[in-house]
C-alpha cells in the first residue's frame, strides 16, 4: 500500500442466487482472486466454483470492519438434499470469504436460532427420559412383582421350578422384540423417528394395563400363565422398537462435541423406569398387607400404565424429526470404505458383540438379582427390594458420567476398560452374597453397577456411528434387539441353571465374565470403524 493513499474499507457483497448443477458440486477449497471495486478477477484456468462466480451482478454493498466476504445463497437439487424435504425449496446459504482466495466453508443455517435449537434440544432429552421410562416401568414391572406373580400364575413345586417358569415367560418378551425392532426400524428410517416412538409407546401400554385385569392360576388354570405369555410377546414386540428409536433420536438431534452424553440418556432413562417400577413394588409390599397385596394390589401398577402413556404421547407429539441429512464425519473420525449395505451387516455384528456385557450385565445385575437376593441370599422382600432401589439410583447417576467420558477420551476406552474390570472381579464380588449379609449384598452389587453404568453410557453414541443415516434404525435395532433376545431375555434362565447344577450361590458371575471378554473383542474392533 502505498502511504501517501487512504486505506481502503473493507466491503461485503451479497451476489445473486446462484444454482449449482448436481453434477458439479462444491468440494474443498477453490482459488480465486477477489478485489474491492465491485468486480471478480477472472482466471483462464478457474475450477468449476470460479467458474459459476464469474459475471455474477452485485445486489448489495455496505461498509464492514471485517475482511471482504461474499455470501452465495445456493439452491439445492433434489438429489443433493437426501433427507432434509425443505432443503430444495428453501435453499441453503453458503459463505465464502474473500483475503486471497474463496474457501468454502460448508452449509450454515441462516434461519435457526440458537436459542430455540437450545429449548427444543431439552424437549428432545425430557421426552426420551419420559417416554423410555413409560416403556421400561411397563416391561419390567413384571419382574419386580415376581415374588407375587411366581406364587399367582404358576402351579407351586419348588422354588427352581417357579423362578425357570417365572423367567420363561419374562424370556417370552424377547421373543418378538428383532420383529419390533425391524417394523420400527423402517418405520423410523423410511418415514418419521417420532412416528415410530409414538406408535411403540400406546402399543406397550394396552397389554401391560391388561396384565392388571388377568384371571389368576387359581382362577383359570393353564390359561393363565398363557395369558401372560401373549401379553409378554406384545410388550416385547413394542419395545424392540422404542429404544433404539430412542437413541437414534438423542444422538442425531445432539451437538456432535456431546453425543456420547446426549446419548447416553437412553440407557438413564431405562433406569429411571427401573427406579419407578422398583419403588411402586417397594411402597406396595411396605404399604399393604401381604392378603391385600395378593389379593387386588398386585394389579394397581400393571393399571397405571394407561395413565403414563397418555402423558408420553402428549409429550412426543410436538416435537419434530431431527435433519437426517448428515455427513458420516459427524460421527467418525473418519470415514468408511464399506458400501451401504456391507457396513450394515458389519455394523449388526458389532453391535452384537458390543452388547454381549450389557445384555447379560444388565438382566442379571437389574432383573435377576431382586429375586435371587430373596431365594438365595435370603434377605427380606424388603430388604432386597431396598438395596436393588438404592443401587438403581447409583446406576443412574453414573450412566451420564459414562456418556461424558466417552466424548472426551473417546468411545472405545470407555467400553474397554470396565469390560476387562468386569471380567476380572466379577467372581470375586459375586461370592460376597454368599456371606449372606445386607451390606455385603448391597456392596457386591453396588460395585457391578459401577462398572456396567460407565460402559453403557458410552453405547448409544458409538452405536449409532455404526450405521448410515438411511439404514441406521433398522440396522442398529435389529442388532441390539437379536442381542438381548438371544442373550439379554435368556440370562436369568441361564444363570438359575447355572444355580441349579452347580448348587454355588456364585456361579451366575461366570455370564459376567464371559460376556466381558466378547464385549472387550468388540471394542478393540472399533479401531476398524474409525470411531473415536
Amino acid at each position: 500500500m502505498d502511504e501517501g493513499k487512504p486505506a481502503q474499507q473493507a466491503q461485503s457483497y451479497e451476489l445473486a442466487t446462484l444454482p449449482i448443477p448436481t453434477d458439479q458440486p462444491i468440494n474443498g477449497i477453490a482459488t480465486h482472486s477477489g478485489n474491492l471495486d465491485g468486480h471478480v478477477d477472472r482466471q483462464a484456468e478457474a475450477t468449476p466454483v470460479n467458474k459459476r462466480l464469474e459475471g455474477l451482478p452485485l445486489l448489495q454493498e455496505q461498509v464492514t470492519s471485517d475482511c471482504p466476504t461474499v455470501t452465495l445463497n445456493v439452491v439445492l437439487d433434489r438429489t443433493t438434499a437426501v433427507e432434509n424435504d425443505d432443503a430444495h425449496k428453501a435453499g441453503v446459504q453458503k459463505s465464502v470469504k474473500f483475503n486471497d482466495n474463496v474457501e468454502y466453508f460448508g452449509a450454515q443455517d441462516t434461519y435457526s436460532d440458537p436459542d430455540d435449537e437450545a429449548v427444543h434440544l431439552r424437549r428432545v432429552i425430557a421426552s426420551s427420559i419420559v417416554g423410555n421410562t413409560l416403556e421400561w416401568y411397563d416391561f419390567l414391572i413384571y419382574t419386580f412383582l415376581g415374588g407375587v406373580i411366581t406364587k399367582l400364575f404358576f402351579p407351586k413345586n419348588n422354588v427352581y421350578a417357579e423362578m425357570i417358569a417365572f423367567y420363561g415367560v419374562f424370556a417370552a418378551g424377547f421373543a418378538t422384540r428383532p420383529l419390533g425392532a425391524l417394523v420400527f426400524g423402517i418405520i423410523s428410517d423410511r418415514y418419521s423417528r417420532k412416528t415410530a416412538l409414538m406408535l411403540s409407546i400406546i402399543i406397550m401400554s394396552i397389554p401391560t394395563a391388561l396384565v392388571g385385569c388377568l384371571p389368576t392360576y387359581r382362577q383359570a388354570g393353564l390359561a393363565a400363565p398363557l395369558l401372560l405369555v401373549l401379553i409378554r410377546v406384545l410388550q416385547g414386540f413394542a419395545v424392540g422398537g422404542e429404544f433404539t428409536s430412542t437413541m437414534v433420536f438423542l444422538v442425531e438431534h445432539a451437538p456432535a462435541h456431546s453425543r456420547g452424553l446426549h446419548g447416553s440418556w437412553a440407557f438413564a432413562s431405562v433406569m429411571v423406569g427401573v427406579i419407578v417400577g422398583s419403588l411402586v413394588a417397594m411402597v406396595f409390599n411396605l404399604a399393604l398387607s401381604e392378603q391385600a397385596l395378593m389379593s387386588w394390589g398386585w394389579r394397581v401398577p400393571f393399571l397405571l400404565s394407561i395413565v403414563g402413556s397418555g402423558v408420553g404421547v402428549y409429550i412426543r407429539r410436538h416435537l419434530r424429526d431431527p435433519v437426517a441429512e448428515e455427513d458420516d464425519l459427524h460421527h467418525h473420525g473418519g470415514s468408511s470404505r464399506r458400501g451401504p449395505l456391507r457396513r450394515v451387516a458389519s455394523g449388526i455384528l458389532e453391535v452384537v458383540l458390543l452388547d454381549f456385557m450389557n445384555a447379560l450385565g444388565f438382566y442379571l445385575v437389574v432383573i435377576f438379582l431382586p429375586l435371587y437376593m430373596q431365594n438365595f441370599v435370603h434377605l427380606s422382600r424388603g430388604a432386597a427390594l431396598s438395596i436393588h432401589t438404592v443401587n438403581m439410583v447409583l446406576y443412574l447417576c453414573l450412566i451420564p458420567l459414562g456418556g461424558w467420558l466417552s466424548d472426551k477420551y473417546g468411545r472405545m476406552r470407555i467400553i474397554l476398560v470396565p469390560a476387562l474390570l468386569m471380567g476380572a472381579t466379577a467372581y470375586p464380588l459375586w461370592c460376597l452374597f454368599k456371606t449372606g449379609d445386607v451390606f455385603a449384598a448391597w456392596f457386591a452389587q453396588a460395585a457391578l453397577v459401577v462398572l456396567m453404568a460407565t460402559f453403557t453410557g458410552a453405547l448409544p453414541a458409538t452405536f449409532v456411528a455404526l450405521f448410515p443415516a438411511e439404514y441406521r434404525c433398522t440396522g442398529l435395532s435389529i442388532g441390539h434387539n437379536i442381542s438381548m433376545a438371544a442373550f439379554g431375555g435368556t440370562a436369568p434362565m441361564m444363570a438359575t441353571g447355572l444355580l441349579q447344577g452347580t448348587k454355588d450361590i456364585a456361579s451366575p458371575s461366570a455370564l459376567l465374565t464371559i460376556s466381558a471378554a466378547l464385549t472387550a473383542a468388540g471394542a478393540l474392533l472399533l479401531r476398524r470403524w474409525k470411531i473415536r
